[in-house]
């Protein structure tokens, strides 16, 4: 601190603020010998910015182009691959990764396994989950994901979403004999306890087609709880726990066992210590203690069920319950709702009601039939998703 004379008084300078220098890249980083170039459709620039620092502190090197050297390729989502050069892409030797896999590695510390990340480019320049890859079990540290910061509502995730939301859906279940909407738990006898024991029964056997796509999932119980987590999370607004969540269920839908302890899952990408315990405490009891807080909550069972209105979001839910209204018929004479929120609220056991199976079927016979009749050849095939519609 110095001081100055001036007028006859002393007057203190504040020292020179001095910027602070970026660490130098560490050649023994943790992504050393990665030469990556990340795909810059649909990311913010400032989450770019960020990862591009990242992989440079940690030994990798950014290309602008697809080249030769380039040994990873990092996209948002498959869609963002769409707006490359298929060719380049599909003659592309090396790993094209979702760019959740930086998020985790970071959170970990360490390269995480790519099994839950990859994105295969077929020939024809399509690009496709590649679901070859089977989970495995690392026996490695992972933080927990209630602790960890992510993007706000992102839509795709390493495998296909878990269809949690309880609004309008097509009941898909690959294992299923039935030509009915209800699905039949899968009995003992058909669940292998290890990855060992997996038989090919969620193998696509013969010519895969749209509605034979989803393998069955053993964890049905873990995955239903945490999808309820999922949409109380996301109505009360609070999108990283809510994601924490949803990651965890496309991970734990994907195992080709039952668990029956949570140090089966350890290790795994988006299952820390606290999904951990919630595991244990879902197959030690059948419920969580924190679901069935929630749901004895007022405030929380009112804003979530306000949330399943159709284009009302988090902060709408909330100002409806401070306004008093405590039911769906209270929000009839609510003059603040927008035209697109009134359809909701008035088709809401319309948009919650699930398409029975042979109607699904006839809309995707349809639809082939009108595709083909515009391109012929051209195959329609069924994708499952999550709605995330708010017009807060």
């Amino acid at each position: 601190m110095k001081l100055v004379e001036t007028t006859g008084r002393l007057k203190k300078l504040a020292p020179k603020r001095t910027k602070k220098k970026a660490p130098s890249p560490d050649p023994q980083g943790i992504f050393a010998g990665m030469t990556v170039l990340l795909l810059e459709n649909g990311v913010q620039s400032l989450r770019l910015q960020i990862w591009k620092q990242k992989l440079v502190q940690m030994g990798a090197k950014i290309e602008t182009q697809l080249s030769d050297k380039v040994t990873h390729v990092f996209a948002i989502s498959s869609d963002a691959l769409l707006h490359r050069n298929e060719d380049q892409l599909a003659r592309f030797k090396g790993h094209v990764l979702l760019c959740q896999w930086l998020e985790d590695s970071l959170a970990a510390g360490e390269k995480v396994s790519e099994d839950f990340y990859t994105l295969k480019v077929d020939p024809a320049g399509l690009d496709v989950p590649d679901k070859s890859q089977k989970p495995k079990l690392a026996n490695r540290n992972s933080s927990d994901y209630d602790e960890q910061l992510h993007c706000k509502r992102i839509k795709s995730s390493p495998e296909e979403i878990k269809q949690t939301n309880e609004e309008r859906k097509v009941d898909i279940e690959t294992n299923s004999a039935s030509a009915t909407s209800d699905t039949e738990p899968h009995s003992p006898s058909s669940v292998p306890s290890s990855p060992e024991n997996l038989s090919t029964q969620d193998k696509d056997v013969g010519t895969p087609t749209p509605l034979q796509h989803s393998p069955p999932d053993f964890n049905k119980d873990i995955t239903d709880i945490f999808g309820k987590l999922v949409n109380i999370y996301r109505a009360l607004g609070d999108d990283r726990r809510s994601f924490s969540y949803y990651k965890a269920i496309s991970v734990v839908e994907k195992l080709p066992f039952k668990i029956e302890s949570a140090d089966q899952v350890k290790g795994l990408p988006g299952i820390g210590k606290s999904m951990q315990d919630h595991i244990q405490e879902i197959v030690t009891t059948g419920k969580l203690s924190k679901l069935e807080h929630f749901e004895t909550d007022e405030k929380v069972r009112t804003i979530s069920l306000f949330g399943e209105v159709w284009g009302v979001g988090p902060a709408t839910a909330l100002k409806l319950y401070e306004k008093g209204h405590r039911t769906l018929n209270d929000l009839k004479n609510e003059d603040s709702l927008t035209n697109a929120q009134v359809i909701g609220l008035k088709y809401f056991d319309d948009i919650k009601t699930r398409i029975p199976r042979h109607e699904a079927q006839h809309m995707e016979s349809l639809l082939q039939k009108v595709a083909d009749g515009i391109v012929p050849g051209l195959e329609a095939q069924h994708k499952r998703f999550i709605r995330h519609v708010t017009f807060d």
